[in-house]
């Protein structure tokens, strides 16, 4: 069994627990001044007071009764040895700063009557000075927890703020592109349904009709010309979205709904297949993949918009934890997976209910001749899988040849 170095503090935390033992110092200081006797019991209570101090960042359900220790241990040593003890109460203002808000109430109220109850005695021979010197303690204790829990939240509902409003933004992007793909789908749906019948009207008039056939095969060239340049005009209107786009906005989401996102490739070039690699620089390795897609424009657009309806289904409904994005760039395909350990779904269930969901990733998924596959069941993870055929360069048509 692999051995765990031995840590003071959780990596996470950083320098900020560790600088803040600098505070025991002026227990320490003070301790010393006191007989044998008194000295032994204070330094034994300044070891048991740090050590509730370190682990409290390891045990966390705990630390509500860890923090209860450290407040009797301060109060005691406050009211037996002195006063200025309450400046170690500077330890306990991160920790109770993730508390439950009537438990720090409780706990500032409690330091500061007792912090001034300790302090009543020294009035005689220090004089109220000894209240002015008490004042950034119980500043430390009363009060900074309550400002360092308002800045957490904050920041919170800032990150959460900006994802909304990113989600937001992509999502009227989203709209816009639907928009653009629908007119695709109608308008060339129409016409090479035209370009169809004609075709077949022309193939019948050949040997009947040569003069009408030669007019039908004129109608079919000018026709597939107009309908190439709706296409073009409509391919134009639309941004090209990139699957590295897509791919970062889909860390944000995930990172603002708590779920480890973990992007893998998978290349498979011609006759080998061996050699996959987890990323660790997830976004250069995302650019760099996106860079490689051997697909066209409009075919990594529809790629990149079925990828973000995913997610924003994974973040949604799934439950997951966890979710890993794989891309396989095959010799005849691209695939792109997105598996979650989430609660799963009753396929037969949306196939009944006719998902809108996933017919409208089927759809534009049909615009480049893609399909859609789903392995999933309840209570075992989703894998969705969006498939695009692969478009060979020049370069590559004539190695292929």
């Amino acid at each position: 069994m692999k051995k765990t170095a031995w840590r003071m503090f959780p990596a996470e935390e950083g320098w900020a627990p560790a600088v803040s033992l600098t505070n025991l110092l002026v227990a320490i200081y003070f301790v010393l001044q006191e007989p044998p006797v008194k000295l032994a019991a204070g330094l034994l209570l300044v070891l048991l007071f740090a050590a509730a101090y370190r682990e409290i960042f390891w045990r966390h359900q705990q630390a509500p009764l860890l923090l209860g220790c450290q407040l009797a241990i301060l109060l005691v040593l406050t009211a037996y040895y002195h006063p200025m003890f309450a400046y170690i109460g500077f330890l306990m203002s991160l920790s109770l700063s993730r508390q439950k808000q009537s438990f720090m109430v409780g706990v500032s109220v409690v330091f500061v009557v007792g912090t001034i109850f300790a302090a009543i005695p020294q009035l005689k021979t220090v004089g109220p000075v000894i209240l002015i010197m008490l004042l950034p303690p119980i500043f430390g204790v009363a009060i900074v927890p309550f400002i360092m829990r308002a800045s957490a939240r904050y920041k919170q509902m800032a990150e959460r703020l900006q994802a909304a409003t990113s989600q937001l933004e992509r999502m009227a992007q989203q709209e816009e592109r639907q928009r653009i793909a629908r007119e695709l789908h109608d308008t060339l749906g129409h016409t090479l349904s035209l370009i169809s019948l004609k075709g077949e009207l022309t193939e019948k008039l050949i040997t009947r009709d040569p003069d009408r056939a030669l007019t039908e095969a004129r109608d079919i060239r000018e026709t597939a010309r107009a309908a190439l340049k709706q296409m073009r005009e409509l391919v134009t209107e639309m941004k090209i979205v990139r699957l590295v786009e897509e791919y970062q906005h889909a860390q944000t989401l995930c990172a603002a709904a708590d779920i480890h996102l973990q992007l893998k490739q998978q290349a498979v070039g011609g006759k080998s297949n061996t050699d996959e690699h987890t990323q660790t620089d997830t976004f250069r390795s995302a650019i760099e993949v996106a860079e490689a897609l051997p697909l066209s424009p409009l075919q990594e657009t529809i790629l990149a918009m079925c990828f973000r309806e995913v997610v924003t289904n994974v973040v949604r409904h799934s439950q997951a934890n966890s979710c890993i994005v794989t891309l396989y760039i095959e010799e005849g395909q691209v695939r792109l997976a997105v598996t979650d350990n989430g609660i799963g779904l009753n396929l037969n269930a949306q196939y009944r209910a006719g998902s809108s969901g996933m017919t409208g990733l089927k759809q534009r998924l049909a615009l480049v001749d893609g399909k859609l596959q789903i392995d999933s069941a309840p209570q075992a993870g989703t894998s969705i899988y969006l498939i695009i055929p692969r478009v060979l360069r020049s370069e590559q048509r004539g190695e292929v040849g």
